[in-house]
């Protein structure tokens, strides 16, 4: 729902949607969206979603944050577009769950009991839900700035940390007994990475690929507005030295590849990317042709699912390419 993550947004597009065409590991998915997206493209039923003009909602800052914005819905959903949870709402009908599900209300009627909580539970000085519709955002107030473990530094006896001495520890004994010391060391330090600059893969691979948020959308969000390309273009970034070695130019043509997959992007050869180094913005749709290369520069053809060893999570920034002009 609302999302590009199935298949965009996830490491090693070419290995993702393997398993997405493999009816006997996923037999069903449903997506519910504003556009095709790439994602999308590999649902068995694509619902149409509402837009934030046609819903109520309240609306909050990335990860917290000093302000909210009131969602008013200015008209109702056009064509056969439905909001999401009139869609569940229903499903719950069939399953004979609907009173359980929604306790007779509606989104306005969850956005007016969200109001009202926070009134009483948080912020005495929040707007009433009319007062809040008409101003439209909301701030709140701090009478002093935030210190962090503040609870700890005054009183650290009664509010011990949530590690086993209760102290801030810089040798983890945890750690440690996990014996994978060469991936998970017990202090910190320096632990080489796969697919890094000491990875033996670089002989056949030797430029390293980074990626970052990219000024001309959020994630994926946006990439399908063709105007914005004049604001900034998708393409890669390469210095000079190592644009010279392959014959490269600025504006060229090339093809990005390793061996999880391979992509067509335009080069932008810049002295503000340092040797060795190639940079792919990420986010943009993967637009594969008919052979399967993509032709968008979507990075994640390129990136791996290999998690990373602790917390088991993504580990996408750490990817060995090379690089031909087309």
């Amino acid at each position: 729902m609302a999302g590009n993550m199935l298949v965009n947004q996830h490491a090693d597009i070419n290995k993702t949607t393997s398993l997405l065409e493999d009816e006997s590991k996923v037999e069903f998915i449903c997506v519910s969206n504003l556009f095709m997206t790439p994602s999308a493209k590999y649902a068995d039923i694509v619902l149409p979603g509402t837009t934030f003009f046609e819903r109520y909602d309240i609306g909050v800052p990335w990860c917290f944050g000093d302000y909210v914005v009131f969602g008013d819905k200015t008209i109702d959903p056009l064509y056969e577009c439905r909001d999401e949870y009139d869609v569940f709402a229903e499903v719950a009908d069939k399953l004979g769950v609907k009173e359980q599900f929604t306790e007779g209300r509606t989104i306005l009627d969850l956005v007016k009991e969200s109001v009202k909580r926070t009134r009483e539970e948080l912020d005495p000085s929040f707007p009433t839900f009319e007062e809040f519709r008409e101003k439209g955002v909301h701030h709140f107030k701090f009478d002093e700035p935030l210190v962090g473990f503040k609870t700890q530094i005054d009183d650290q006896e009664n509010n011990p940390f949530e590690t086993p001495s209760g102290k801030i520890e810089l040798f983890s004994k945890t750690l440690w007994n996990m014996n994978q010391r060469q991936e998970i060391p017990a202090i910190a330090k320096y632990i080489s990475s796969w697919e890094g600059p000491e990875d033996p893969l670089i002989e056949k691979y030797p430029l390293q690929l980074i990626s970052w948020h990219y000024k001309r959308r959020c994630h994926s969000t946006y990439d399908n507005m063709p105007w914005l390309e004049e604001a900034a273009k998708q393409e890669m970034w390469l210095n000079p030295k190592d644009a010279e070695k392959r014959g490269i130019k600025d504006g060229d043509r090339v093809q990005v590849f390793n061996e999880r997959g391979s992509l067509y992007i335009d080069v932008k050869v810049t002295i503000r990317i340092t040797p060795g180094v190639a940079g792919i913005p990420q986010g943009a749709w993967y637009t594969p042709d008919k052979t399967g290369i993509d032709q968008r520069g979507s990075v994640n053809v390129l990136t791996s699912q290999r998690p990373t060893p602790l917390a088991k999570s993504n580990p996408q920034l750490t990817n060995l390419v090379e690089v031909k002009k087309a």
